[in-house]
């Protein structure tokens, strides 16, 4: 048996497990077989054939891939039950393992979640084991018998699930149940059949035609989770979900409320388009670019006035007509370059300039209504008083509409009347600029440089000092470029959101973004078994160092986190750029 993840969206991933010589596609769906219910004709693997049962802990059964026989008894149990059930039941585990959150785990291949259904009935116990099964077995393939439904398999896989199967459906089934991927009714009650399958097109008579019915459902769900995977938004199509059940909403706040750490190691730093919801504000990538602009990102040194402005629509903002606008007002302005423009927005809060083509900056879309929700308010509100406790300016100028109260102290401007762009705004705007004519004025060339060294250290962190010491910048933003006596260090990416290095820049980065390999010279791509180990701040998407021993062998795009680097045996783990 042997698993690689090919995609990786969140705490999900897609990818491909063996299994008797077939491949298929995780994740995936058991389909029940027996000779009274039969899989589906369309089943990739069969539950009693494919992977068989091991019997019953009293019963044992031999076979070559199997589910193994355990004691069967509830969750709710003391643990001291646990810790004796593990220890009567783990002979009988080999490369497939039962795992719970309450007792040890042994190694195996792929592991089965023990009390899955009674487990899943409660949000917060499911959150816990699961972030705890999780932490133990690592990244190996993860099932969960006996609770998949169209409605909720996308919510499992979103948690980290990667096998299904269709038991759920063959008892709901039993119960009369018509399946879709928004709920379930009574089939007795249908008028009309909202599905277009063969059966519903013919008509449902008997209990066969309904459970192909649900297969068939079960099926196109399965498809649906893999598509949004591929395109990095099983997140969206998760929360989507969550209208159906507030039991879903349940598990999205615990995972994004308790479990930040856990899940911001699985998101990566680059990505498509963010749909913003109401769960968004607790998104892990979102947060995580909240925390880097107050403990990483400084402002540029140079610069003296803060100038607050609303976002747009269009992104990254500069785009827009009404940034444009903007922007024309400040250039007007002598002293532009000590001006520092930072842009006010929901879920992500605020956006320095420099910071608008990052992502999620330059990759979020949000109804724009000028409305503002309670906790919206108090984020940002949070956020700028943490912002300007490490970030100093003489003068603030906040453009900013009414419908977003702020406490700000000292000297502030307001140059805001009904709305942004109104022409009465515009030329309070323009007086306000003109009023840091007295500070004193700085040159384009240090802005420049400042811009650089905040949009590095955003990147890496105290490490930016070093790639940028004794180097030249050269480009007009955000197209800027880093050399070193002639040689580029690095340049950045609009179309990824950071800075690529070359060799000559990873050598001056050092040990910061580093993954150590085995002896080779990397020409391609570096898989996981060739990795010693990595930089533990190492995320997928992030720009990294290879060495072997002290030289650098490459850099490259770290294509999974250090954890998985270090744990997993297969698999992409850094796409190499330039190489020796």
């Amino acid at each position: 048996m042997r698993f690689e993840a090919k995609i990786r969206d969140g705490n999900t991933r897609l990818g491909e497990l063996e299994i008797k010589g077939k491949t298929i596609i995780i994740p995936a769906i058991l389909w029940y077989s027996s000779p009274r219910i039969p899989a589906p004709a369309f089943a990739e693997v069969k539950l009693g054939e494919d992977i068989g049962g091991g019997g019953t802990f009293f019963y044992p059964e031999e076979c070559e891939v199997c589910i193994p026989p355990a004691l069967i008894y509830p969750h709710s149990f003391p643990e001291e039950i646990h810790e004796r059930s593990f220890a009567l039941s783990k002979g009988f585990f080999t490369n497939i393992s039962i795992v719970s959150a309450r007792w040890q785990v042994k190694k195996a291949d792929m592991y089965v979640m023990a009390q899955a259904r009674e487990v899943f009935s409660n949000p917060r116990i499911f959150v816990d084991s699961v972030v705890n099964i999780r932490n133990n077995i690592g990244y190996a393939p993860l099932y969960a018998p006996g609770i998949a439904t169209p409605l909720n398999m996308a919510i499992l896989s979103y948690a980290g699930i990667d096998i299904f199967d269709s038991i759920a459906v063959v008892q709901k089934t039993r119960k009369n149940r018509y399946l879709t991927p928004e709920g379930e009714y009574d089939a007795s009650t249908m008028e009309e059949y909202p599905c277009r399958c063969p059966y519903c097109r013919e008509g449902i008579h008997d209990y066969h035609d309904l459970l192909m019915h649900n297969y068939e459902v079960m099926r196109s769900e399965l498809v649906a989770i893999r598509q949004a995977i591929r395109k990095r938004m099983l997140r969206e199509y998760a929360e989507a979900k969550a209208h159906f059940n507030p039991h879903f909403a349940s598990i999205f706040r615990i995972f994004d409320r308790e479990y930040y750490s856990f899940q911001e190691k699985r998101y990566p730093v680059t990505g498509n388009t963010v749909r913003v919801s109401c769960w968004s504000l607790e998104r892990p990538d979102i947060r995580r670019f909240r925390e880097r602009v107050i403990s990483r990102y400084r402002k540029p040194a140079c610069a003296k006035v803060l100038l607050l402005l609303p976002c747009s629509a269009r992104k990254p903002y500069s785009r827009s007509k009404s940034h444009q606008r903007f922007k024309r007002i400040i250039a007007s302005c002598p002293q532009r370059n000590i001006i520092h423009e930072v842009i006010v927005t929901s879920p992500l809060g605020l956006v320095p300039r420099e910071l608008e083509n990052i992502y999620p900056a330059a990759h979020y879309d949000i109804s724009v209504t000028g409305e503002w929700s309670k906790e919206e308010v108090e984020m940002i509100d949070h956020l700028l008083h943490d912002y300007l406790a490490v970030n100093h300016y003489e003068m603030i100028i906040n453009h900013l509409p009414s419908a977003l109260p702020l406490s700000l102290e000292g000297e502030v401007i307001h140059t805001c009347r009904e709305h942004p762009t109104s022409d009465a705004s515009l030329e309070m705007l323009e007086k306000a600029v003109k009023r840091a004519e007295d500070i004193e004025a700085v040159r384009h060339t240090q802005r420049r440089r400042d811009n650089v060294r905040a949009m590095l250290q955003y990147q890496f962190g105290e490490a930016a000092e070093l790639l940028l010491d004794g180097c030249a910048v050269k480009g007009k933003f955000p197209d800027y470029k880093l050399y070193q006596q002639g040689r580029q260090l690095a340049c950045f990416s609009q179309k990824r959101g950071m800075f690529s290095l070359t060799l000559p820049g990873g050598e001056k980065l050092g040990r910061y973004y580093w993954v150590e390999i085995d002896d080779f010279i990397p020409k391609g791509s570096i898989f996981a078994v060739g990795v010693k180990d990595a930089d533990e701040k190492i995320r997928s998407g992030d720009e990294v160092v290879v060495f072997h021993q002290g030289e650098v062998r490459g850099v490259g795009v770290a294509r999974m986190n250090a954890e998985e680097m270090r744990e997993s045996k297969t698999g992409e783990a850094v796409k190499i750029r330039h190489h020796l």
